[in-house]
């Protein structure tokens, strides 16, 4: 029994633990600019040195790190391209940064994977024998990929990193010439590009959400699928389709003739925003197209069918506050036209309990 429970153990431990370690192919690049420089070392300063937790195809996470690791990974790649040279400036490289990320977005094709290898670096001379600042930089290199493309997005992990480095290299190489006469200055400051780039990549969410619906023709339930990736600033556009079943109050049906009045609804979304108001916290707007059918009885019992079709629109707050999972709730308020038997103009409210997952 308890071979067997530190078996378990180790297999559980092995899984939370599990990490990758991937080379950094030393391919030549050629510098957009002929400045006399190479790279004479790179210092890591990264508190977290792995390149991040990704998802493998078989569903495995595991931890990235660079073979070498990244300080030995990045000299011998520069040193492919700016060649050590006794007539040529050395210059220092601060890493702050290096990671690589992946994250759902919707875009005009649908619902797709973007991943990402984020950089951030510092290069530094020899300033009265101390290592001084002249430029700072952040880099994001994105690619886009269907979702069914896993395999393809893990395996490019390696070439996005190279690309991030490049374009932080070509970038100092062009700054170079601008820095250096001022650098001896006492009053220089680094040049620093790309400051308020965002380092990450935006959350996914889905949400599988439950509404109780009433108005003033009718009142039921609904079931709806959101999904949208988080952003701080502008507006989120996620996606998002329901399915809705409703009944005429009594009155109503009895008013227009009927005993009852189903009806069968899916609502796809035209347009759908969220703007963040607070972290959890998001406003949305939307309009819509219901698209279904009524069944009706009326009072002598014969049944009858209406095909509904109209445009509908919706305001409401949706509550987050657990971001990874946890539960959801919202309510909004709704206004349409449809071409039902009983109305033609509604508006009520709807209040919505689910999950995130």
């Amino acid at each position: 029994m308890k071979t067997l429970i530190t078996v378990i153990l180790f297999f559980l431990v092995t899984k939370l633990c599990a990490q990758e370690r991937m080379s950094l192919r030393t391919i030549p690049f050629i510098p957009q600019s002929k400045e006399g420089v190479y790279v004479e070392s790179v210092i890591d300063k990264r508190k977290v040195k792995s390149l991040g937790i990704q998802e493998k195809i078989n569903g495995e996470k595991t931890e990235l790190f660079l073979k070498e690791g990244a300080e030995t990974a990045l000299e011998s790649f520069y040193e492919k391209s700016l060649k050590k040279d006794s007539h040529k400036e050395p210059v220092y490289i601060e890493l702050k940064a290096l990671n690589v990320q992946e994250s759902k977005r919707r875009m005009n094709d649908g619902i797709v994977k973007v991943a990402r290898a984020h950089v951030e670096m510092s290069f530094l001379q020899m300033e009265d024998g101390m290592l001084k600042e002249m430029y700072a930089i952040k880099h994001n290199e994105d690619e886009v990929f269907a979702l069914h493309e896993k395999a393809q997005l893990y395996a490019t992990h390696e070439k996005r990193i190279r690309a991030a480095l490049e374009y932080c290299m070509h970038y100092f190489l062009k700054n170079y010439d601008k820095v250096k006469p001022v650098f001896s200055d006492a009053n220089f400051t680094p040049l620093r590009e790309n400051e308020k780039m965002d380092k990450k990549l935006g959350q996914w969410f889905n949400l599988v959400t439950v509404k109780g619906m009433g108005s003033t023709y009718f009142q039921g339930y609904g079931i709806s699928y959101t999904g949208f990736v988080d952003s701080k600033k502008g507006l989120i556009r996620p996606y998002e389709t329901s399915f809705e079943l409703t009944w005429a109050r009594k009155d109503v049906a009895e008013e227009n003739g009927y005993e009852e009045v189903n009806s069968f609804v899916l609502r796809p979304e035209l347009y759908f925003f969220y703007k963040r108001l607070f972290q959890g916290v998001y406003a949305s707007m939307s309009t819509n197209a219901p698209l279904g059918f009524e069944l009706l009885e009326d009072l002598s019992g014969d049944n009858s069918f209406n095909f509904v079709i109209g445009i509908g629109a919706s305001q409401g707050l949706r509550f987050i506050p657990w971001q990874k999972r946890g539960l959801v709730f919202g309510v909004d308020f709704f206004q349409q036209f449809e071409t039902s038997e009983v109305y033609r103009f509604d508006l009520g409210v709807e209040f919505v309990l689910g999950i995130n997952f």
